[in-house]
């Protein structure tokens, strides 16, 4: 049976959007649909204006009505520096060894490790589970196993209550009640990382145009997680500036250029993305977790990244290697393979993979969720 998922992401100026059909006999996934909206109403998940958010979601959802004619699932990733984020385990004890574990001990054992103090100005965005041990012994999945003690080691992404009520706010304003939503950068590094670099010690960079998402790999877990207002246009700056170029024409210029085509060009791109790395590295030395866990390797992602990025950080955080993630390999003859949509097609493999894995879903839609939408904003 298929089953159609809509993945948003909301990033710098615009809203990209993915449209896939999921086959549950085949667990095939197929890219339906991909667009990108403009909207300067959203930079990072952070509204900005609200009405004019809602204008360009509306745009997406009239889009692709034309291509469902039922209700899809909707996933939605979040990004910025209202996110924190919290290595951490829980523990179940059960007195009575003979009976199996369930999933109620599963769920027990994640959910305690939700800190108890958390900050009022604070919510819970994901808790993703990344291992467990059983009686002290490390465990692929506890289920069915006996055993007293169970321990959860689990990454925890927390929002700041403002930011996520403007976000939902602007969802329900368009009559979208229900959806699930995921820290981008865990579903990028999830989706985009090769399990031996999950592994290794390695950092994981989601670079935008005004913002850095960084997670930070050791042995399977995530040992922290930070979210930077730096990006790509530290070396847009940089740029203009050497060549005495404005702004517009030099991000003109940019995205025309194609590294290697010019020594100059390319020494004057090398030095603006060394500035980028050092602004970065200098936030990640402020971790305790950085200083006693220093990466090895490094994977990049986001519109922020190229040839002359990957050459900085691997120069700059003093690396073994770091490449370029591509988002080709997730899904043969995908049309949306272009970087600026690696996210959205990154959420839809996440959202199905914890589905399958934690029983995540999401409560049924009511059935005038796209042609209340649609109404509403006079497109039908």
């Amino acid at each position: 049976m298929n089953r159609n998922i809509l993945a948003l992401d909301f990033g710098s100026g615009k809203i990209t959007a993915a449209l896939s059909a999921y086959d549950d006999e085949t667990n095939t996934l197929r890219v339906r649909r991909t667009l990108l909206e403009p909207c300067v109403g959203i930079n990072g998940s952070v509204i900005l204006d609200l009405k004019g958010a809602e204008r360009a979601l509306s745009k997406i959802f009239a889009d692709i009505s034309e291509y469902v004619s039922f209700n899809p699932s909707v996933v939605v990733g979040v990004r910025g520096n209202f996110l924190s984020f919290l290595h951490t385990s829980g523990t179940k004890f059960r007195e009575a060894n003979l009976r199996p574990i369930t999933q109620k001990d599963v769920d027990e054992a994640i959910n305690n490790s939700i800190p108890t103090n958390l900050n009022e100005n604070l919510e819970v965005l994901d808790v993703l589970p990344t291992g467990y041990m059983l009686d002290s012994q490390p465990r692929i999945d506890p289920l069915d196993l006996r055993g007293f003690y169970l321990e959860a080691d689990t990454f925890i992404t927390f929002a700041l209550k403002t930011q996520l009520q403007n976000l939902n706010c602007m969802l329900e304003d368009c009559e979208c009640t229900d959806y699930a939503a995921f820290p981008a950068s865990v579903a990028l590094a999830q989706t985009l990382m090769r399990p031996e670099e999950k592994k290794n010690t390695t950092l994981f960079l989601d670079i935008g145009g005004t913002n850095t998402s960084a997670l930070l790999y050791h042995k399977g877990s995530i040992l922290q997680g930070w979210e930077m207002p730096l990006g790509a246009e530290i070396i847009v700056q940089e740029v203009a500036d050497i060549l005495q170029s404005d702004l517009d024409s030099t991000r003109k210029t940019l995205s025309q250029y194609e590294y290697g085509d010019d020594e100059i060009v390319d020494d004057v791109l090398d030095e603006a993305s060394k500035k980028l790395m050092k602004a970065i590295k200098k936030e990640l030395l402020n971790s305790v977790d950085y200083l006693k866990f220093p990466p090895t390797s490094a994977v990049l992602s986001g519109g922020g990244t190229g040839e002359s990025v990957r050459e900085a950080a691997k120069n700059v955080f003093n690396l073994r290697k770091a490449r370029l993630a591509v988002c080709e390999d997730l899904i043969p003859d995908a049309e949306g393979k272009e970087a600026v949509f690696a996210t959205v097609i990154a959420l839809t493999h996440h959202y199905l993979e914890r589905e399958t894995t934690e029983a995540v879903h999401s409560a049924k839609k009511e059935d005038s969720f796209l042609g209340g939408l649609l109404s509403r904003f006079g497109f039908n």
